[in-house]
């Protein structure tokens, strides 16, 4: 699964295929086909010369949308900067609409933008500036540039976030997390399975929770390291040590979860009916692929968010300790009641 989600976020395509037909030769023309060319960001750009090439590769799906931007863009830059409407609009052809194509028009109004705001300067320093110097105002205009980012992501543990990874790996490590769940789980089955068929007739110790701790611990190692190398090869792990205490006590969590699953269903079918249930909502709860800020209160009932958290956050990794803590205590309870209540 990572190499397939490595390897599509290293792919030439982005988040949408954009037709581009650009015809014109005046300034405006060119200075927008620049910046496509020169910074397409997430999105993949193809240039194209025929109009109806465009509209025809949307419609035979090889094109996520086209852009068809009038013959004279300075005419309609400028109309839009003085009147604030145009007759001659950039048309975007879709197939149908969607949350990506949403993106699509932000996009292209954002590289617009720039020279809608260039053309009003040019018409305001047009009526409050002497002819001679509105030349050299606008080669000012024209060279000045920022260096660096006006805003600065960061973690509020202070580790850097400059990573080169791609959005496309961003779920990488909820989708590993919901992974780990589903096979504690399952481990909950193969117990109840083992158990039916005597496999702990001749091993009763004095602690049996130790027992079925140790056997659930045996089932989460290696997909524990696997996790953890496919972080790392995802592009997606942080310091070692954070990752390995983190995992740790997700794994502890998981365990306790499973085993008080187990003691209340007890049955292979009734996890079964509940696997999916769980996991989906886990995914829902979890900022797995997106994250609900109102429903807080809810998802702090869902371990993989903790640990989805906890990662930047030491206060989240105190409270998913704390989670495991009370579900081993509830663990220990069913299971004395269990053996010592007779129904």
């Amino acid at each position: 699964m990572v190499l397939m989600m490595k390897s599509m976020a290293s792919s030439d395509a982005g988040l949408l295929t954009i037709g581009v037909h650009i015809p014109g030769i005046d300034e405006s023309s060119k200075r927008l086909k620049d910046d496509l060319t020169e910074n397409p960001g997430n999105l993949r750009f193809i240039l194209y010369d025929d109009k109806e090439a465009a509209v025809s590769d949307v419609k035979s799906g090889q094109l996520s949308e086209a852009w068809l931007v009038p013959e004279d863009l300075d005419a309609t830059i400028a109309d839009m900067a003085a009147k604030n409407k145009t007759k001659n609009k950039i048309e975007i052809v879709v197939r149908e609409q969607g949350l990506t194509h949403m993106l699509g028009r932000e996009v292209i109004c954002s590289r617009v933008y720039p020279l809608i705001a260039r053309q009003m300067a040019v018409d305001y320093i047009s009526e409050n500036v002497p002819e001679a110097d509105i030349g050299q105002i606008l080669d000012t205009y024209d060279n000045y540039g920022i260096d660096g980012n006006l805003f600065e992501m960061g973690y509020i543990d202070g580790m850097d976030s400059s990573s080169d990874a791609s959005y496309l790996m961003m779920p990488l490590r909820g989708i590993l997390a919901l992974w780990l769940l589903l096979l504690s789980i399952a481990a909950s089955m193969y117990y109840l399975e083992d158990e039916k068929n005597g496999l702990f007739i001749w091993w009763k110790p004095r602690f049996p929770l130790a027992r079925d701790f140790l056997y659930y611990a045996v089932i989460m190692l290696i997909p524990t390291i696997m996790v953890l190398l496919g972080l790392r090869f995802g592009g997606m792990a942080t310091s070692l040590s954070r990752e390995i205490i983190a995992i740790c006590i997700y794994d502890f969590a998981l365990i306790c979860l499973a085993s008080v699953l187990r003691e209340i269903i007890g049955s292979i079918k009734g996890l079964g009916i509940i696997t999916p249930i769980l996991i989906m909502a886990s995914a829902l709860l979890s900022p797995v692929f997106i994250d609900f800020k109102e429903g807080r209160i809810l998802q702090k009932t869902c371990l993989t968010f903790h640990y989805l958290y906890c990662i930047h956050d030491k206060y989240y990794l105190k409270s998913l300790l704390l989670f495991g803590i009370t579900l081993l205590i509830l663990w220990y309870l069913i299971h004395a009641i269990k053996q010592n209540v007779k129904f």
